[in-house]
This record gives C-alpha cells, sequence and structure tokens, in this order.
C-alpha cells in the first residue's frame, strides 16, 4: 500500500529495519582465514546481523581463536567432519530451530572477504525480486579482484553442461544489470526463509562439491528463483581447503557432476546427455594429459566411473 501524500517520508529514527540477516560459515581446520572472513562481515555495515560459525572438527585451534577474537559469533560444533553440506545443514537447524530464526540466510565459505555494503546491495535485491528465493554475489579473485571467479551460475538442460559464467573475465567489461541464473554457487548462496522452509536440507551424499547445484535445482523445481546480483560482491580466496590442481579435488568434482546428473537429468534427455559428456571427460582427461599432469586426468575419469559403478568413496588420508 503506498503511502498517503498527507504523511511525512520517515526520518532516519524511523526508517523501516532492514531484514534480519545470519551468515553460517562451515569451518575445518581454517583458522588462518576466519581472521579476514568474520572480520569483513563485522565491518560490513549490515544491521541486524548474527554469524554462525559451524566447525567441523577442527584440530588447529580454530574455535579457541573464534572465542577469543570474535566473541560475538555463535559456534555450533560437529564432533565429526560432516564436511560443507553437513555443516550448513547443521547451521540452518540451529538458526530455525524456533520462530525467531532470520529472514535471510547467508551461507559462506571461511576463504572469502565480504566488502562493505555488499550485503545490503545482496539482501535488498533479493527482498525486492517478487519469485526469487536465492540470490548470489559477483564473486572475483581476492589475489586479482578485477577478474571474475563467478558472475552468475549456467545450467544446460540437455548436455548436462554446468559452468561458472563470465569465469576469468575482467569485471569492469560485464554489465552490473541484476538477472535469473540457473544456480547459485555455494561460496556465497544467499537464501530466504521461504526457501530453506521448501527445500529442506542439502543432500549430505555429495560429498564434496556439487551439493549447491542439487540444491539450486531442487529450490527451482519447487517454485523459486535463483537472482545473480553483480552490484554485490564477495572476494574468494579459491581453492585453498583443497588446493588448486589437486588430482583429489579433480576426483571428488567428477564424482559430484556425474551423481548430479543422474539425480536431475531424466532418460529422456540422455540421448543428448551421454554423448555430450563422454566429449567433456574425455575432452578434459585430454587437456591434462597435455599440460603434463597424468595423474589429475587419470583422478578425472576415476571419479566418473566410481559413481557410476557405485563404489564406495575411500576416505582420504588427509583433507575434506
Amino acid at each position: 500500500m503506498s503511502r498517503k501524500a498527507s504523511e511525512a517520508p520517515p526520518t532516519e529514527g524511523t526508517r523501516a529495519a532492514a531484514p534480519s540477516l545470519a551468515v553460517v560459515i562451515v569451518n575445518w581446520n581454517g583458522q588462518e582465514l576466519l581472521r579476514d572472513c568474520i572480520g569483513s562481515l563485522l565491518t560490513a555495515g549490515y544491521e541486524p546481523l548474527r554469524i554462525v560459525l559451524v566447525d567441523n572438527a577442527s584440530a588447529d585451534g580454530s574455535l579457541a581463536y573464534v572465542r577469543g577474537a570474535f566473541p560475538s559469533v555463535e559456534i555450533v560444533e560437529s564432533p565429526v567432519n560432516r564436511r560443507w553440506a553437513g555443516g550448513n545443514n547443521l547451521g540452518l537447524r540451529h538458526l530455525y530451530a524456533d520462530a525467531a530464526g532470520p529472514d535471510y540466510v547467508l551461507l559462506l565459505n571461511n576463504d572469502t572477504v565480504v566488502p562493505e555494503g555488499s550485503l545490503q546491495r545482496l539482501v535488498g535485491a533479493l527482498a525486492e525480486t517478487p519469485g526469487a528465493w536465492a540470490a548470489t554475489p559477483r564473486i572475483c579473485f581476492a589475489d586479482e579482484p578485477s577478474r571474475i571467479w563467478y558472475d552468475g551460475g549456467v545450467v544446460n538442460r540437455w548436455s548436462g553442461w554446468i559452468h561458472h559464467d563470465g569465469i576469468r573475465q575482467l569485471a569492469g567489461r560485464r554489465s552490473l544489470r541484476s538477472r535469473t541464473v540457473g544456480y547459485a554457487t555455494g561460496c556465497a548462496m544467499l537464501l530466504s526463509r521461504e526457501a530453506v522452509a521448501a527445500v529442506g536440507d542439502f543432500d549430505e551424499d555429495f560429498h564434496f562439491y556439487g551439493e549447491d547445484a542439487d540444491y539450486s535445482l531442487r529450490l527451482r523445481r519447487a517454485g523459486g528463483d535463483i537472482l545473480h546480483v553483480p552490484a554485490a560482491l564477495v572476494l574468494h580466496k579459491v581453492s585453498m581447503s583443497v588446493g588448486r590442481d589437486s588430482p583429489r579435488k579433480a576426483y571428488l568434482k567428477s564424482r559430484s557432476h556425474v551423481r548430479l546428473l543422474r539425480c536431475h537429468w531424466p532418460p529422456s534427455r540422455w540421448p543428448l546427455l551421454v554423448p555430450s559428456q563422454l566429449v567433456y571427460f574425455a575432452g578434459l582427461a585430454c587437456w591434462h594429459l597435455w599440460g603434463g599432469r597424468r595423474e589429475m586426468a587419470h583422478a578425472t575419469l576415476q571419479g566418473a566411473l566410481d559413481e557410476l559403478s557405485g563404489r564406495p568413496l575411500a576416505p582420504p588420508k588427509t583433507g575434506p
């Protein structure tokens, strides 16, 4: 309902409060990352804000550090490493255990920095967009902030091609206009209360990678849109949790990718999906071989084959 002409505009003291926001950060032995991540949130200028750290049985002193350095942060301790999906499920259950849960919750990687003003722009855009249940910011490389890591998620529902839009492009050359996208990255995923109620938990059978795309596809199937807001920015210290170009990373990504396809692509689309994916995996393996990365090529193919055959995932010696 519009304000009557005779009514004065709200003053600074009477202006409506911003929607309540909580940020969930899942942490596993990431103490060296938490100062920048949590510190940026506390200086981001958003009120009211809750920060929840879900710790996946860290052994590096993360909990003691956060309790000493950031006493306002709420801590949820897991006795075991429940990884990204399980950790976020714990955080969401903690926040929505009663009716006092926040209007919005941002799932945020611990290897990120949030510039001032970004939270307001992200929440404001989602709150003003009917039909949108989730939102993502533009995400740039922390060591090269002018270059994009994520500028929207693209999902081809026939070929199974899933990728970040704009990756490694210069941010200054791309539009700041908000738009609907195919999937939200779990690096920085803003969810409305409606999304959490309709979609429920993240699928913890995705060991690492793919959980965000799976959640996004379930959210869209339930009737919600995903809004990408390039005017909101997050900086990402890419792949610090598993390492760049690690065989373990390649193996897990392949397994999760195949699982995602089996969960969401119906048999009617397989005549195009199967040859497209054969080309994709063969091309990726050849690219690694061309660059002298034989272990990466082997891990890429082995992950896909193991997921197709149903082979149990062996626990890692170290890592997620």
